[in-house]
């Protein structure tokens, strides 16, 4: 689990930093936009070897922690799904990830696991679309 909480659920805590700082000595914290529980990555360690990321993230008894700014609706199945309040993003990059790689095109994940284009702001109540 990825956030920038430093209770116990979370196994990699990330926090933001001001870009330009020459060394370790001059950083210096900003207000984060990484969300308390940003996200969970599921890999099996078996094959096919398949890697899930998962919106949001997991208090201590297990259940799902949505911040209460974060965006939610109910799938066409009746399932809860959301957005994180500061979304959780991923990217591709085109020709795979080789010297030669170019920028691919930013994702965003739902707590489901489903991928959409991104909001027109990154705290917007309204999702993009499913892609």
């Amino acid at each position: 689990q990825v956030g920038r909480s430093t209770e116990s659920p979370i196994d990699f805590v990330v926090t933001d930093t001001i870009s330009g700082s020459q060394n370790n000595d001059e950083t210096q914290i900003t207000q984060s936009t990484i969300s308390r529980f940003a996200c969970r990555i599921v890999c099996d360690r078996a094959p096919p070897y398949t890697a899930r990321i998962f919106a949001a993230g997991f208090d201590s008894s297990k259940n799902i922690f949505l911040g209460e700014k974060a965006a939610k609706w109910k799938n066409p199945d009746g399932q809860m799904d959301g957005l994180t309040t500061n979304g959780v993003l991923v990217m591709h990059p085109k020709g795979g990830f080789t010297e030669e790689s170019k920028p691919g095109v930013w994702r965003e994940i739902s707590v489901c696991g489903d991928v959409y284009t991104l909001r027109e702001t990154r705290s917007a109540q309204q999702r993009g679309k499913l892609v």
